[in-house]
């Protein structure tokens, strides 16, 4: 064989490689780079929709407005099922049948039911936050048939005196009368109304106002929140903390909507912030990823920094301003430390150039100089205290905190749980402040809540803490919805919690506010006696009640003044030495409610039926004789000064 031979084999060799299968040499096929097929599982039906997805749109629709329904419709049973004769030291909450309690249920439940709606609406929160205040805050104006808190009577009688007067306030009266705003305006719409009695605009002021400041609140949480479920969280929140009781009528009540309305314009449309414009890091950084200076260097920069503009047009920034002022000009001659409140928040946010047309401030303490040195002179040279204060905050501490610590068992738990109450809304503040620190690089908002704390040290008595509360109420309350807003994000198995907790609340609510009903319920009949001693006592005579409690004052009090005044003496419930005062005092005519009766017992601690021993006591010393005693309730009686006329003419006598 040739060398020709044998690369022509080796090249048939080669061939039969190459050659189709099943040639004399199969080579292994190469493996293959495809994917298998992998076969598409068979189709699950889908799980049957649960009775609440099938029904959630009805749901949505109709299960607010009727939880709304019946909690209106329980109220007419809860006040049938109220025994207030049962009042005790633990007050309303004790004596409130199981109608009442259902009634709040149901305010609750269409609030929450309507918030988690997928289409939350405008007019249907509205509405079911009326009917929560009503509930709540408004409870006792449904059970009680007349307004409470003798505070209230005593106000209509300075309104009753500026009617009398022609709108001309008297003077040496009562300090009150320096800042007559409220008294006149009040005292205007009677006269326009040809009403000679505001007994029903007593009742009915309290959820009323509150209802004009959980408006507020929800303005105010709008412009710092956002969104369109966390306003009304902030307004159900303020409502359930609000224990305070300042909103009786009263000139505060109407100074904190005018405070709102300041603080909505100066956080909303008047609103700005400082930014950089060249890019520096400022306060807060302009962008991701600069580099952070120092913080003293930020807050300089931020200082030197111009705020932007609003993005109104200026006719309607101009009409915002104006209104801005023109409710800071009318809060000064109403109330005495407003104000000072609003001046106060307004100035810090002007420092940090938070809103535009910082000449409000201004514009405020230009109002407040012209108001101490022109209109409010004989205060402010005889009683200068009243607006500085007397520097002794331990002597403000003891007022506002110790002297309130009395009474009963119940008094006591009360009056702790309003304490406890005030360090939830101060602790769920500050921990807001956290978050909203965190989603925004802002602390101004947990500032303006601090500002009003500068009261404290101002020594202005026993209620100045409870006004540094309620001035700092509405932005503590914004911040804890912020904080229980992010918890809700974060964990959302926590809004059944947090609806729990508003039942706890609103519940907590109830006993705190109620917490002294025993002492603050005034009937009918009490405002009827006390109208029959001034239409039967001659002008000059000194008309003194036993304690500050029921309707005393509600009219002549020009003409009797208020009894009293002497060092010790103010009341006579919690003397020592009650003859004593008494002798001292020597009024000619004493009145008594049993509001006044329940204060000795469960407050200052006397005997029961203490006003009833010392009402014989002074009869039989011959001193004064029982002119009138109610049949259906033995406390409520006025004693007369032996000797002492009354205006029929007669020495002694009953009411006709």
């Amino acid at each position: 064989m040739t060398a020709q031979d044998t690369r022509r084999g080796a090249g048939d060799d080669a061939t039969q490689v190459m050659s189709p299968v099943g040639g004399p040499r199969d080579p292994v096929d190469p493996p293959t780079t495809a994917l298998p097929v992998i076969p598409k599982p068979p189709e699950e039906e889908p799980a049957p929709p649960t009775w609440f997805e099938r029904n959630r749109p009805l749901l949505d629709r109709w299960l607010s407005p009727a939880l709304a329904v019946l909690a209106l419709a329980m109220l007419p049973i809860a006040v049938v099922t109220t025994d207030l004769d049962a009042l005790d030291g633990w007050g309303l909450a004790k004596v409130l049948g199981p109608a009442a309690w259902l009634a709040l249920l149901f305010a609750i439940g269409s609030c929450v039911t309507e918030l988690y709606a997928k289409r939350p609406r405008i007019p249907m929160l509205g509405a079911a936050t009326g009917v929560l205040i009503l509930c709540s805050t408004g409870l006792p104006s449904v059970v009680q048939p007349a307004a409470r808190f003798g505070t209230a009577w005593t106000i209509t009688g300075f309104v009753d005196a500026v009617a009398v007067a022609n709108g001309v306030p008297p003077q040496g009266l009562d300090a009150r009368f320096s800042w007559p705003a409220f008294f006149a305006q009040w005292a205007w719409f009677r006269q326009a109304s040809g009403a000679d009695q505001l007994d029903d605009v007593l009742r009915w002021f309290p959820p009323a106002v509150v209802a004009v400041w959980a408006i507020g609140i929800y303005a105010l949480a709008r412009s710092m929140l956002g969104g369109s479920r966390a306003p009304w969280a902030a307004a159900w929140l303020f409502v359930g903390l609000n224990w305070i009781e300042q909103d009786y009528f009263s000139p505060q009540a109407t100074g904190i909507c005018l405070l709102l309305t300041v603080l909505t314009f100066a956080l909303g449309p008047l609103a700005t912030r400082r930014t950089d414009p060249s890019g520096a890091p400022g306060w807060p950084a302009p962008h991701l990823g600069a580099k952070r200076l120092p913080l003293w260097h930020r807050w300089i920069v931020s200082a030197g920094t111009p705020p932007n503009r609003p993005t109104l047009p200026p006719r309607q920034i101009l009409l915002v301003y104006f209104c801005a002022a023109l409710c800071i000009i009318a809060v000064i001659p109403a109330h005495q430390l407003t104000p000072f409140a609003i001046l106060g928040q307004l100035a810090l946010l002007a420092v940090v150039g938070r809103y535009r047309g910082r000449g409000l401030v201004l514009v405020g303490i230009i109002g407040v100089i012209l108001f101490i040195l022109i209109a409010a002179r004989p205060i402010w040279t005889t009683q200068i205290g009243l607006f500085i204060g007397d520097g002794n905050t331990g002597a403000a501490l003891e007022a506002g905190v110790g002297d309130r610590l009395t009474g009963d068992f119940g008094q006591q738990v009360v009056k702790y749980g309003r304490f406890l109450m005030a360090a939830i809304s101060y602790g769920l503040g500050f921990l807001g402040a956290i978050v909203y620190w965190r989603r925004r690089r802002d602390l101004v908002p947990i500032g303006l809540a601090v500002v009003p704390m500068g009261f404290a040290a101002q020594g202005y008595g026993g209620e100045g803490f409870l006004r540094i509360l309620l001035f700092g109420l509405p932005i503590l309350t914004i911040l804890a919805t912020d904080l229980l807003r992010f918890l809700v994000r974060w964990r959302g198995w926590m809004r059944p919690v947090f609806a729990v907790g508003m039942v706890a609340l609103f519940a907590m609510l109830i006993f705190l506010r109620g917490g002294n009903d025993s002492y603050q319920v005034v009937y009918p009949r009490d405002a009827e006696m006390y109208r029959q001693v001034v239409a039967t006592t001659p002008p000059g005579q000194n008309v003194m009640p036993l304690s500050d409690p029921g309707p005393f004052a509600i009219e002549g009090l020009t003409a009797y003044g208020r009894g009293g005044g002497i060092e010790g003496c103010g009341r006579i419930a919690p003397a020592t030495d009650k003859l004593g005062c008494i002798a001292t005092i020597n009024p000619d005519v004493i009145v008594n409610f049993r509001s006044i009766e329940e204060q000795g017992v469960h407050l200052f601690l006397n005997q029961p039926g203490w006003s009833l021993d010392l009402a014989n006591q002074l009869i039989a010393q011959g001193t004064y004789y029982m002119w009138f005693q109610d049949p259906t309730d033995p406390y409520d009686f006025v004693l007369r000064k032996t000797g002492v006329p009354v205006i029929d003419g007669a020495t002694q006598g009953r009411p006709g």
